[in-house]
């Protein structure tokens, strides 16, 4: 066992028995990875810090269940993933929200400027990825966002290595299929 497993199982050991520190060190630890990953999956700072909030509360209230022998980042993002898809689907629900651009109306000096190539390629990708089906688009951000291998995003979605390569393999392939007539 490595090092830094025993460190982050002591770590957690601690955090289960209600050592307040142990829980600080944890979320000081793992709270930049989570957050970075709640900014692809939302892009609201506002739901991005409710998400990240969310994660560590249900990741405590859960943590008397969690085998200290196991890494602990993969089934903290499995709960912050969850919590990014709980507000996704509430968000749905509301009605439109502006308070997400309202900024721009409100403050004349901000001013828009106009796209450029790169702009419109990101936009592009973005709306692709945004028409994967979720499994889909959740394991392209691991592999290719998180630099994940295909067994940590097996472990942290709970699905086989295969089904994750499956999902792998449609999502890029829908999304040449889509870019294609852009990019050609």
């Amino acid at each position: 066992m490595r090092s830094s497993s025993v460190v982050e199982m002591k770590m957690v050991l601690a955090a289960q028995r209600g050592d307040r520190d142990a829980r600080e060190r944890i979320v000081e630890i793992h709270r930049p990875a989570i957050q970075a990953h709640m900014r692809r999956m939302l892009r609201s700072s506002e739901d991005v810090e409710d998400a990240v909030q969310e994660t560590f509360v249900k990741a405590f209230r859960a943590l008397h269940r969690f085998d200290p022998n196991r890494p602990l980042g993969p089934w903290l993002m499995r709960i912050a993933t969850n919590c990014g898809v709980d507000l996704i689907r509430n968000r749905r629900q509301d009605p439109e929200d502006l308070s997400r651009v309202e900024y721009q109306v409100a403050d004349p000096s901000v001013q828009v400027e106009a796209e450029t190539e790169q702009s419109l390629l990101v936009d592009l990708i973005g709306e692709a990825m945004a028409a994967l089906p979720l499994q889909h688009r959740q394991a392209m951000q691991l592999r290719h966002i998180h630099h994940m291998a295909v067994e940590e995003i097996a472990a942290l979605l709970n699905k086989p290595e295969g089904t994750v390569k499956s999902w792998l393999f449609r999502a890029r392939a829908q999304l040449k299929k889509q870019l294609q007539p852009t990019l050609a």
